[in-house]
């Protein structure tokens, strides 16, 4: 990838640790990691007990760039990369093939032309919600890399596409929103490895439509882009909630992704 290693020596576990501490009430739970705060010589490292589920999205858009590598940064050993599929059949991290509308800025781009079901404003007389559904499938990779990473939310009342863009929680922030890095799955290989991580994709369920790639291409080309970018078996765990991927991959996949003996 011409990347050059970033492995981590140390994790930045920023203030919100202090704080939690802080705010414990007094016990001697609370004493011990408060002597932890103050000793110097402790070192935080990675731990493949930490999984960046989405990256840190409670901080950073989910599955961006820059999601993956606060959560690298914050100490997880390990990032998940949900999978979905473009208009051109190449894998992206998406947590779903129809979220683009509510986890990127599509709706105020050209490329809302595109969306399956265009946006639709809130109905003051009716009070039915402003909807609108835009798929990774209804864009080509190039497209879907154009566009910037949001936290993913919506504003059921709005009026105007800009508007319904909006909808943040309040426990999250918006403040690292400005314009996150869509990846695709190869790239996030790249960028996980390259900070020293480890990886759990999740194949997200593929409806395939009018596109030329076949579900089980799909599930394929997912180990594939890990047996290409040279990761060990035993640092990649593939995941997925319909029980076909697994069947599909056990018996295709099964030697390819056995850790050594």
């Amino acid at each position: 990838s011409g990347m050059h290693s970033h492995l981590l020596g140390r994790v930045e576990l920023g203030p919100r640790v202090e704080y939690l501490v802080n705010d414990m009430a007094s016990s001697p739970l609370k004493t011990d990691l408060q002597a932890c705060l103050k000793d110097s010589t402790l070192k935080i490292l990675p731990s493949d007990k930490s999984i960046g589920h989405r990256g840190a999205c409670m901080q950073f858009p989910e599955h961006t760039a820059e999601s993956y590598r606060a959560a690298l940064v914050q100490g997880a050993g390990i990032v998940e990369c949900d999978v979905a599929v473009t208009k051109d059949g190449e894998l992206v991290c998406r947590h779903s093939q129809c979220d683009l509308h509510t986890t990127t800025n599509i709706l105020a781009t050209a490329l809302a032309s595109k969306c399956s079901t265009p946006f639709t404003p809130y109905n003051s007389a009716t009070g039915a919600d402003a909807t609108a559904t835009c798929c990774t499938s209804d864009l080509t990779s190039a497209e879907f890399k154009s566009l910037c990473g949001k936290m993913d939310a919506s504003n059921a009342k709005a009026t105007t596409a800009v508007e319904y863009l909006g909808g943040t929680a309040a426990w999250r922030t918006d403040l690292y929103a400005t314009c996150g890095t869509l990846v695709s799955h190869a790239e996030s290989i790249d960028l996980i490895k390259m900070h020293g991580g480890k990886f759990t994709p999740e194949l997200k369920t593929y409806t395939q439509g009018s596109l030329s790639i076949a579900y089980d291409q799909v599930r394929a080309k997912l180990i594939q882009e890990y047996v290409h970018a040279g990761v060990p078996a035993a640092q990649v765990w593939p995941q997925s909630f319909n029980m076909p991927d697994i069947e599909y991959w056990i018996p295709n996949y099964g030697s390819t992704l056995r850790p050594p003996a």
